[in-house]
């Protein structure tokens, strides 16, 4: 594999902070005959292995405050994974992906140790399959594993001294 990689964190201000996190990679393997293909045994030398972005990418945007006596934020986080097959042995037309996931969370926490934090993951909504495999006892058949779907939730925490 060959690649680069960066990692960049932004302050502008006390109350802003923005990162980015990158990968650009070109993998391939060097020998690998008799690897499992759609078709069952064959050469996958020369091939780019499943699983492995050329593009990876991370943002994400904090905006801290205050109100009265609690410390708040606001976070909003972007996740990009460019198109790559799952796996070998099922084929890129039934099971390959793109990944483009937003999350953002908002919270507050006081000086009693009390914390509260709203937030959402996937609230775009967007779908892709986390793994895939041929299904058993069903030639020709395949499963997969999707990604979790839009979620929102609410925590609440107490920190005890």
């Amino acid at each position: 594999t060959t690649g680069a990689e960066i990692d960049i964190r932004w302050m502008p201000s006390e109350v802003f902070e923005g990162t980015l996190a990158a990968t650009i990679l070109d993998p391939k393997y060097d020998s690998f005959p008799g690897g499992v293909g759609v078709n069952g045994p064959e050469d996958l030398s020369g091939t780019t292995p499943p699983g492995i972005h050329e593009l990876s990418l991370t943002a994400a945007g904090r905006y801290s405050f205050q109100v009265g006596n609690a410390a708040g934020y606001v976070r909003v986080e972007y996740i990009y994974e460019d198109e790559i097959q799952v796996i070998e042995n099922v084929p890129a037309s039934v099971a390959s992906r793109e990944v483009s996931t937003i999350n953002a969370s908002a919270g507050l926490s006081w000086d009693n140790g009390f914390e509260a934090m709203i937030w959402g993951r996937n609230i775009n909504d967007d779908e892709y399959l986390m793994s895939a495999f041929p299904s058993v006892a069903q030639a020709g058949s395949y499963s997969g594993y999707p990604n979790p779907p839009r979620t929102f939730g609410l925590t609440v925490r107490k920190y005890f001294d």
